[in-house]
């Protein structure tokens, strides 16, 4: 018997504040406690892991309890003894308070230190390739199903050096992923003349950089939801949109993922259905031994993951994945103390079939990380824009202690 009482999906469909929700740790110690979680599924928004199915006992879970659902959750929770704690106390305050000023259009200087819509990273891709022409060419290779550009950078001194890929914001919801992306690029090309160790990557590499993949999504976060996760597209069904990290062909509808449409983790109703799917994966199958590295950025939970996280297997060169991800996370921490976690999907997170990563592994990139940006869960997929420059100054470390093992091996 359920413990709890389920609204109807039409009651819940169209909510757009969450005033008074709250996020809860819980910390399942006994099957019970599983199966109650697992129980939620009808009304919470799993933050991570991203599934009841991935729920196990002696790992916490962060789950967003609509503030409706949160006396009768808490009685439960008492009931059967499952120790939890409030990490975000009110939801919608959060999300107000994630913007440290008035945000204005942009026009002019781009300020890299707050988040922007997906029009105006659009505009500041082609005013970045007008400033720095010789450096940056920018392209719209296919549009998503709501008839958006999704962006492609190549940046470096030449296009046909050894390809560095990396994309952000594949998730809706993960907004500090394009705002990495957005100062990466411009850190590269500003100071491309003026420091030695970025001159030297952007001679070596040629970076492949998608700023904004799940497009539509991300302006649904802006419009409508700040909470969305997935894509836009509708395939007849009741609810809306597949998840894009478990739409690639790796083990396709494996652990991890949903046969359901309104399940976040929905894997869609065919392998690379969604537009930015069958981008990234064309991308990867024609350049087959050029792309040395791709690098995928996400949030939260400050972990590297390199595969696999779509089953309990290694790769052949795990060593190398691991040595340069202790290397990484420790050049990442002497910045802003910051620690980062590290190891194989199945280990360092939890199994999920179909994503990017475990595909471009399979499909013959060498090197593939998964990057969980801040944080650990105080503010969660609501970073606000103060961590912004932070979190970009420690990633440059990271990134370029990948790039520069890449350089070692051309």
């Amino acid at each position: 018997m359920k413990l709890f009482l389920v609204f109807t999906l039409a009651t819940l469909a169209f909510a757009k504040r969450f005033d008074g929700d709250q996020v809860l740790t819980l910390h399942p110690t006994s099957s019970e406690h599983v199966i109650t979680i697992n129980e939620m599924e009808e009304f919470a928004d799993f933050w991570r892991p991203d599934s009841p199915s991935l729920v196990r006992e002696g790992s916490p879970v962060d789950v967003r309890i609509p503030r409706e659902y949160l006396f009768k959750t808490k009685r439960v929770l008492a009931a059967i003894n499952m120790d939890f704690e409030v990490k975000v106390n009110d939801v919608q305050d959060t999300i107000d308070h994630q913007f440290t000023g008035t945000k204005t259009p942009y026009a002019g200087a781009y300020d890299y230190d707050v988040y922007h819509t997906d029009v105006e990273i659009e505009s500041w891709a082609f005013d970045m390739q007008s400033q720095y022409s010789s450096l940056l060419k920018v392209e719209t290779p296919t549009k998503s199903e709501e008839n958006r550009n999704i962006v492609r950078l190549t940046m470096g001194s030449s296009q046909n050096n050894p390809i560095f890929l990396i994309d952000c914001g594949i998730h809706a919801r993960e907004w500090i992923s394009p705002a990495f992306c957005q100062c990466f690029v411009n850190r590269m090309l500003s100071q491309y003349n003026t420091d030695a160790n970025v001159r030297s990557m952007m001679d070596a590499l040629t970076f492949v950089i998608y700023p904004l993949l799940n497009v539509d999504g991300y302006a649904y976060t802006w419009s409508d939801d700040r909470m969305w996760r997935k894509t836009r597209s509708n395939y007849g069904t009741v609810c809306t949109g597949v998840d894009p990290n478990r739409n690639f062909d790796a083990e396709w509808s494996g652990p991890g993922s949903s046969s359901n449409p309104c399940s976040d983790t929905y894997y869609g109703p065919e392998v690379a259905s969604e537009q930015l799917s069958k981008e990234l994966s064309n991308f990867v199958l024609s350049h087959t031994g050029e792309i040395q590295a791709y690098l995928t950025f996400h949030s939260y939970g400050q972990v590297y993951i390199y595969p696999y996280s779509d089953a309990v297997k290694d790769v052949d060169n795990k060593q190398e994945h691991n040595d340069i991800a202790i290397a990484s996370a420790a050049a990442l921490e002497a910045v802003h103390r910051k620690q980062y976690t590290y190891g194989p999907g199945y280990q360092s997170m939890y199994l999920a079939a179909g994503g990017s990563d475990d595909f471009s592994k399979d499909f013959g990139v060498p090197l593939v990380y998964t990057i969980e940006l801040r944080d650990t869960g105080r503010y969660g997929f609501i970073l606000p824009e103060s961590q912004i420059a932070p979190s970009c100054e420690e990633t440059y470390a990271a990134v370029d202690v990948i790039a520069q093992h890449v350089m070692t091996k051309l």
